[in-house]
C-alpha cells in the first residue's frame, strides 16, 4: 500500500505547487497589482513596492492553498482516470476510500498549513505592510475597519467600530470601557471621538459627542445621554499617532488575540450585535483553512469519470466549484455580521455542505 500512496502523492504535488502559484498569481493581480502600480507612480520607492509585495503573500497563500488543494487532486486522478489506472487499482482489489488517504492527507496538510500562517504569519506581515505604506506616502494610517485598543495608562479598551481619520484625529462609534482590578467600572459609547490635546499628567484628552456614559456600580448600572460635546472630556493614554500605530483589526490578529479581545470587550459592556464582525472573522480563521480538505474530498469523486480530460478540464472545474464555494461564502458571512444567522453558521455554512457534496460524491462513485 506504500506503494500506491507514492504514486498517489506523485500524482498531487506538482498540481499543486502550479495550483498555488497560479492562484495566488491571479489573486495578488487582482487585489494589489493595480493599487501598487498607481502608488509607485506617485512617488513610491520599488523596493518598497517589492516588500509590500513580500508581506501581502502570507494573507493570499492562506486562501489559495485550498484552491491548490481542489487543483491537485482534480488534475491527479484525471490523469489517472484517463489512463485506466483507477479501473487497475479495482481490478486488484483496492477501494476508492483507500485511494482516498492520501488525498486526505493532503488536505489535512494544507489545512495545518493554512491555519499555521493564518495564526503566525498573517497578523504580523498585515501589521508590517501597513506601517511600511503609511512611511512610504508619509502619512498616518487611516482606516474604515474596527479595531481594538488596549490602553493600560488607564485601564481601559477602547473599541473603534468606525474606523480611525488620521487627518482630523477622530474615531468613529467608539465603545470605552473602565477597568478597576479587571472588573468594568465605567462604559462610554460615542458617535465619534476627537482628540484635543495632552495634559501635564502625560494623558491625553479626548472628547466624546453623541452617545451615552454607564456608570457600573455594585447596585445596578446608572446610565445617561449626552448630545452634543461631552461636559468633561475623557482621558486616555493614547494619542492620535500611537492608535493609528497600534491599531489592530481582525485580520491583524491571531485567533487567540481575538479570542480573547472579544472577551474582554463582551465583559466591558460592549453589546453583542456590535461584536459580530469579529465573531464572524474569529470563526472564518478556522473555516477558510479547512476548505483545503473539503475541496480534497469532492475533487477526488468529480475527476474520476470516463470523459477524456487533464489539466484544462482539471483547471476549469477548479475554477466552476472555488466559485460556488466563495459565493455562498461571502453570502452566509454576510448574513452572519448583519445579525441574520449566528456566526459560527456564517462562517462553516459553505464548509458544512460541500463536506456532505464530497461524502454523497464519494459514496455514489465507489460503488
Amino acid at each position: 500500500m506504500k506503494i500506491l500512496d507514492r504514486l498517489i502523492g506523485k500524482e498531487l504535488v506538482w498540481p499543486f505547487l502550479f495550483g498555488v502559484a497560479a492562484f495566488t498569481s491571479i489573486f495578488f493581480a487582482g487585489q494589489n497589482l493595480l493599487k501598487l502600480t498607481s502608488q509607485v507612480l506617485q512617488g513610491m520607492p520599488v523596493i518598497t513596492a517589492v516588500e509590500l509585495v513580500a508581506l501581502s503573500l502570507p494573507s493570499v497563500i492562506v486562501y489559495t492553498l485550498p484552491m491548490a488543494a481542489l487543483l491537485a487532486v482534480l488534475v491527479g486522478f484525471s490523469r489517472l482516470s484517463n489512463d485506466r489506472e483507477v479501473i487497475a487499482l479495482y481490478a486488484s482489489g483496492i477501494t476508492l476510500y483507500r485511494a482516498m488517504v492520501p488525498v486526505a492527507a493532503l488536505g489535512i496538510v494544507v489545512t495545518i498549513l493554512s491555519f499555521a500562517l493564518t495564526e503566525f504569519a498573517v497578523p504580523g506581515s498585515n501589521r508590517a505592510s501597513q506601517a511600511v505604506q503609511a512611511r512610504a506616502l508619509r502619512e498616518q494610517i487611516s482606516t474604515k475597519k474596527p479595531f481594538v485598543v488596549i490602553d493600560q495608562k488607564t485601564n481601559s479598551t477602547v473599541y473603534v467600530r468606525g474606523g480611525l481619520d488620521a487627518k482630523t484625529r477622530t474615531m468613529r462609534d467608539v465603545t470605552i470601557t473602565r477597568y478597576n482590578d479587571d472588573i468594568p467600572v465605567m462604559v462610554f459609547h460615542a458617535d465619534t471621538a476627537r482628540w484635543l490635546g495632552s495634559t501635564w499628567k502625560g494623558e491625553y484628552d479626548w472628547a466624546l459627542y453623541d452617545g451615552e456614559m454607564y456608570n457600573l456600580s455594585p447596585r445596578g448600572a446608572v446610565s445617561a445621554s449626552f448630545q452634543g460635546l461631552q461636559a468633561e472630556p475623557i482621558k486616555l493614554g493614547q494619542t492620535p499617532e500611537s492608535i493609528a500605530r497600534y491599531q489592530r483589526g481582525p485580520e491583524e490578529m491571531s485567533f487567540r488575540e481575538l479570542r480573547r479581545s472579544i472577551a474582554d470587550l463582551a465583559r466591558g459592556g460592549v453589546p453583542p450585535d456590535q461584536l459580530l464582525d469579529f465573531e464572524v472573522e474569529l470563526y472564518n480563521k478556522l473555516a477558510i483553512p479547512f476548505a483545503a480538505l473539503i475541496f480534497a474530498l469532492i475533487g477526488a469523486p468529480l475527476a474520476i469519470r470516463p470523459a477524456r480530460g487533464g489539466t484544462s478540464v482539471g483547471i476549469g472545474l477548479s475554477v466552476l466549484i472555488i466559485f460556488m464555494y466563495w459565493f455562498l461564502w461571502h453570502f452566509t458571512t454576510a448574513l452572519a455580521m448583519q445579525g441574520s444567522i449566528p456566526p459560527a453558521v456564517g462562517a462553516f455554512s459553505a464548509d458544512v455542505l460541500g463536506l456532505i457534496l464530497g461524502i454523497v460524491l464519494l459514496a455514489r462513485t465507489a460503488k
